[in-house]
């Protein structure tokens, strides 16, 4: 019973510091600021966090509610952002429990691999129906939002690595 209402209590409070930051980045004007030409995106930064600090039942949640919060915010086709981010989420943290350890390199690794595949899957899906981008243009604009959360990635590191301390030291 304990362990179940602490993995409670962990997803409501990883779900907490991503609804802040999805507030800070939607609400504020940090959604019209950019880096290195490029629209700044940390969202995608969070189940990869979460996922290589916990299970990946946590971050299976974890990564629908983001899909979640990218469907709310207009972002893409509904549903395909929760499925893909709950899939991410639950890989990641097989990934990351199995094959890396909870340091910022391995952190940095999902979560450039987590965009790339997303982008790539949007590129390919784009191209099926029809309404396909021109190369170049999508290649610089996917490897700029990579290299810009990339940047950006300790502000969601170091305060999942701070929830996930908090808990460990609960067991």
């Amino acid at each position: 019973m304990q362990r179940e209402h602490t993995t409670g209590v962990k997803i409501l409070t990883y779900t907490l510091f991503l609804l802040v930051c999805y507030l800070l980045e939607t609400a504020t004007g940090l959604c019209r600021l950019q880096l290195f030409g490029v629209r700044i995106d940390v969202l995608c930064c969070i189940p990869a966090a979460v996922a290589l600090m916990e299970d990946p039942a946590v971050g299976a949640a974890v990564g629908l509610m983001t899909g979640l919060l990218y469907d709310v915010s207009g972002a893409g086709i509904e549903g395909l952002y929760p499925l893909y981010f709950m899939l991410f989420g639950a890989l990641a943290g097989a990934v990351g429990g199995r094959y890396l350890r909870r340091i910022w390199p391995s952190h940095l690794l999902l979560t450039a691999g987590g965009m790339l595949v997303l982008r790539g899957l949007q590129f390919m899906l784009a191209a099926l129906i029809g309404t396909g981008y021109p190369v170049l243009p999508f290649l610089k604009a996917m490897y700029g939002e990579i290299l810009a959360a990339v940047v950006l990635s300790p502000l969601i590191y170091l305060p999942a690595l701070r929830i996930a301390r908090r808990f460990d030291r609960l067991k």
